[in-house]
């Protein structure tokens, strides 16, 4: 049964691949979009990829700039116990490779993750040769998995999370994944619900096992007592200018908060409030600067202050990699992707500046993070944006209340440091079994 769900997955690949990579070969020729990295994807890395002097190859999966972060978090530590390592990251996206390049260093060499075809994926697992796989999150691509088990490398998956949505999902494909999964000599989850989910979609008990979210790792790697005073210059912000964020907004959200920023405005309190909007996807920037032109209301990139000043009181964030630390000079965060349905996004980078977290009712992919915050009194969950402007109003007129909250915030989100070393010693472990 293995075999034949496996060649029905391939055979459907080939034939997708076959009769549409003419039409996307046309597109990249027109558009000039998706050119870099297109020889990778069909399985051709540079020439002397890497040298040959005997010293294990990691090879770590990230799809896209969340995993990507996450993959720094846990280089830190694979780095301090495989210190000979040679280590490969492959990225999904294009936004993910630019974050990879500019944060991980060149002693990682990054590819283009392959397509999911037999045959290509044979030609990269040659040529990388991986004595560890580590798939980030849950980033499955059979063909790659069993092709990487063939040559012999271990396979792990590490920060595995499976939310309520996803495990409907894959649920209808239950028999073909319980063969992935059985691939993987080692499921590290975030949480106990994760590890229930993970094992009723066929995984092993034995192999799955609970080692939190190196995410909140990142966040603490992130914090400095000086980020504020960084951010605070590069957008020219006085002392006591307040800051509203928006971080990672998804569609519908920025027009919400909008109603939010405006009534905000009208209390003398914060007449000078700023209001910064981080929208998840950069391709979103045109949408978000058309809703503000539209509504008559001055806006500026963030790029353009360091050029020409600031001038306007709402500020778009447009480069990647800078939320984590816009948070140290927020005075009120809403998490996006929140408000409509997108699983929300990681509230403990905001948390670990002792900030209480608003967000939506939307946040199964956080949800052990909801859990933690909203037990500690830093978490607060909103139903609408008129919640939402009920909320800030009420934490500006207890301002003792929302110290108190904030410090428990910064209290929970420093309490989760370590989970990034406890996955990274499940890889050592891995690697070094194998090699004994």
């Amino acid at each position: 049964m293995r075999l034949l769900l496996y060649g029905m997955y391939q055979l459907s690949g080939w034939i997708f691949f076959i009769v549409s990579f003419p039409f996307f070969l046309l597109y990249t020729i027109v558009y000039r979009q998706h050119r870099e990295g297109l020889g990778q994807r069909l399985g051709i890395l540079p020439p002397f990829f890497i040298s040959e002097d005997g010293h294990p190859r990691v090879w770590l999966h990230a799809s896209s700039v969340g995993e990507v972060q996450l993959a720094r978090a846990l280089l830190v530590e694979l780095k301090e116990l495989l210190p000979e390592a040679h280590f490969i990251l492959s990225v999904m996206t294009s936004r993910g490779m630019e974050l990879a390049r500019r944060e991980l260093g060149p002693d990682v060499r990054c590819i283009y993750a392959p397509l999911d075809l037999a045959g290509i994926v044979d030609r990269v697992v040659t040529a990388v040769r991986a004595d560890l796989y580590i798939c980030l999150e849950t980033e499955l691509w059979p063909a790659l998995l069993v092709c990487l088990r063939k040559s012999g490398a271990r396979i792990s998956l590490l920060n595995g999370r499976m939310s309520q949505r996803s495990f409907k999902r894959y649920s209808l494909v239950r028999r073909f994944l319980a063969d992935t999964l059985d691939l993987f000599s080692i499921i590290g989850v975030i949480s106990n619900e994760d590890r229930r989910r993970y094992i009723e979609l066929g995984a092993r008990p034995e192999r799955v096992r609970v080692v939190g979210n190196a995410k909140y790792d990142l966040a603490a790697a992130n914090f400095s007592p000086e980020t504020a005073h960084t951010y605070r210059n590069r957008l020219q912000l006085g002392k006591d200018v307040p800051l509203f964020l928006a971080g990672s907004t998804h569609t519908g959200e920025e027009k919400m908060l909008l109603s939010v920023f405006e009534e905000l405005r009208k209390d003398n309190r914060l007449r000078d409030l700023v209001w910064i909007v981080a929208p998840r996807h950069l391709q979103r920037l045109g949408e978000v600067e058309v809703l503000f032109t539209r509504r008559g209301i001055g806006w500026q990139r963030m790029s353009d202050i360091e050029k020409n000043g600031r001038n306007h009181d709402i500020i778009v964030v447009d480069s990647v990699g800078e939320l984590a630390g816009l948070y140290s000079v927020a005075d009120y965060i809403f998490c996006g992707g929140s408000l409509v349905e997108r699983g929300g996004h990681n509230i403990m980078e905001a948390a670990i500046y002792g900030r209480p977290v608003f967000y939506g009712p939307h946040m199964a992919d956080f949800q052990d993070a909801v859990d933690m915050l909203e037990s500690a009194g830093c978490g607060i969950m909103i139903a609408s944006e008129k919640e939402l402007l009920a909320g800030i109003l009420h934490f500006l007129d207890h301002e003792g209340e929302y110290r108190a909250a904030g410090e428990n915030a910064a209290r929970t989100a420093r309490a989760q440091i370590g989970s990034a070393r406890r996955q990274a010693l499940l890889a050592d472990e891995l690697l070094r079994t194998d090699h004994q």
